[in-house]
């Protein structure tokens, strides 16, 4: 699978550290140097990408995805601090036949939290006599 990555701080860095251990094929990397303004998003440059993996900043991101759904890709985002535009995000990705995955954590650790603090809180709703406030 042919990758671009957009951001390559901390996480961009680990993400394509993994997806080269697992086969993929980063052909792309994209960061505030060679994409400040959307420049590196182009159909040239993205030919064959199959995938782009979006860790920026609350700023890029937004215009990246406008970008990436013009152009059909499909995306995965990492980037927080930007769901305020989610509804024009999706009306974007969805009239453009594009692909949009997208999540507050990717983190196994806090996805795995979630779950417990969402079985946790059903168990004191079952004890009536406990008030967590």
């Amino acid at each position: 699978m042919n990758v671009a990555l957009l951001g390559h701080g901390r996480m961009g860095r680990l993400v394509e550290e993994l997806a080269r251990r697992r086969g993929l094929n980063v052909k792309l990397i994209l960061d505030g140097h060679n994409n400040a303004k959307q420049e590196g998003l182009t159909a040239e440059k993205l030919q064959g990408i199959e995938v782009c993996i979006d860790f920026t900043t609350p700023e890029a991101v937004v215009g990246n995805i406008e970008c990436l759904a013009r152009l059909g890709k499909k995306m995965v985002v990492g980037t927080t601090g930007w769901y305020q535009k989610l509804d024009r995000v999706r009306a974007l990705v969805s009239g453009n036949k594009a692909g949009l995955v997208y999540a507050p954590n990717f983190s196994i650790g806090m996805n795995i939290f979630y779950k417990i603090v969402t079985e946790g809180a059903k168990w004191f709703r079952s004890v009536p006599l406990y008030d967590p406030w």
